[in-house]
C-alpha cells in the first residue's frame, strides 16, 4: 500500500481533531476511488485491444487498490465509532452534518460526492466483468463453431439429428 506510518497515526491521533481525520480520510478515499478508476480505463483498453497479459496486468493493480478501499472501510468504521465523534448520526455525513457547522456540512457534501463516484466506478467494474466474461467465452465459441462441434439444440424436434463434426468450412464449399 502506499500509505505512509504517518498518515495511519495521524487517522488514530487523539490529538487531531475528529473532523480533521475525517477530512483526510475522504481524500484518501477519493484517491484510491480515483486509481481504481483510472485502473478501470486501463483494463478497457486492453480488453478491447485483446491483450490478454496486459488484462492480467491490470487485473492485478486493480486487486491492489480494492485491497486500499477495504482497509479505508475498515477506517471509517473506525472514525465513526471515535470517542470524539458526534454521537448522533450512522454514518460519517449524518454526524458531520449533526454540529450544524458549515464547514463540517461541506465536508458531509465531499462525502456523498465520493460516495457517488465510488457507485459509478463499482458500476464501470460490474459491466467491465462481464465484458470480459463474455469475450472469454468467444474464442471458444468461435473455434466449435470452426470446428463445426454443435452446441445444445434451441428447440428439441423430432427427427432432427445433431450434425457432425464436418464445420463450417465444409458445409460452405
Amino acid at each position: 500500500m502506499t500509505q505512509s506510518p504517518k498518515s495511519d497515526n495521524a487517522s488514530s491521533s487523539p490529538a487531531q481533531p475528529w473532523r480533521n481525520r475525517v477530512d483526510e480520510y475522504v481524500e484518501q478515499l477519493a484517491q484510491v476511488a480515483e486509481k481504481i478508476d483510472l485502473i478501470l480505463d486501463e483494463t478497457r483498453v486492453h480488453t478491447m485491444g485483446l491483450r490478454s497479459d496486459e488484462v492480467e496486468a491490470s487485473t492485478a493493480q486493480l486487486m491492489s487498490s480494492i485491497s486500499e478501499l477495504e482497509d479505508m472501510v475498515q477506517r471509517r468504521e473506525e472514525l465513526l465509532r471515535a470517542d470524539d465523534a458526534p454521537e448522533a448520526g450512522l454514518s460519517l455525513s449524518e454526524k458531520l452534518l449533526y454540529t450544524r457547522k458549515i464547514e463540517d456540512a461541506r465536508l458531509a457534501r465531499r462525502c456523498g460526492e465520493v460516495a457517488e463516484a465510488i457507485a459509478t466506478t463499482h458500476q464501470r467494474a460490474t459491466a467491465l466483468f462481464v465484458c470480459q466474461y463474455h469475450l472469454s467465452d468467444f474464442q471458444r465459441d468461435l473455434l466449435n463453431r470452426l470446428a463445426g462441434a454443435t452446441g445444445p439444440q434451441t428447440y428439441n424436434r423430432q427427427g432432427q439429428t445433431p450434425q457432425g463434426g464436418s464445420g463450417l468450412f465444409n458445409e460452405a464449399a
